[in-house]
């Protein structure tokens, strides 16, 4: 019986330990800029990377660096009324299953073209926005935007 409890806690802390959440995100972006670090490093397995961050934004990248794991995420730290976060990753699994959380969680989802032709979507609910839409590289990617109103 203890075996099987610990199973279960340990499958609700891989199952919890993704970032892509609407109360993920929500943490993140409302909690302290201090903690971050923290926050990221331990749940999420990500470092954060100085040689890429300038006064206004702090970056942080998965330690594996192969394409099909590769997450770069950006904390905008002077955004108004929350810190906005921009993830660019190659996991087309993980953007689907939060596209799922944000509809689950009653965002209105408008689709959208930039100037340049390319199409996004659009999630609002309340004081939250977010964006996805798909990268211009070679490899294909989606960036996520988190940022309040």
């Amino acid at each position: 019986m203890k075996t099987l409890l610990l199973f279960f806690m340990v499958c609700g802390k891989i199952l919890t330990a993704q970032l892509l959440t609407v109360n993920n995100l929500r943490h993140l972006t409302s909690g302290s800029l201090q903690n971050l670090d923290t926050k990221l490093a331990e749940h999420f397995n990500l470092e954060r990377n100085k040689d890429m961050e300038d006064p206004d934004n702090r970056v942080y990248a998965v330690a594996d660096r192969e394409v099909s794991r590769f997450k770069v995420l950006t904390v905008f730290i002077n955004a108004r009324n929350c810190l906005a976060i921009s993830l660019v990753t190659h996991d087309q699994e993980e953007v689907y299953r939060f596209h799922q959380d944000l509809l689950k969680e009653g965002f209105a989802m408008r689709e959208y073209k930039d100037s340049y032709g390319n199409s996004g979507k659009n999630y609002t609910k309340e004081q939250i926005i977010v964006t996805i839409k798909d990268t211009v590289t070679d490899i294909p990617a989606q960036q996520i935007i988190w940022r309040c109103r």
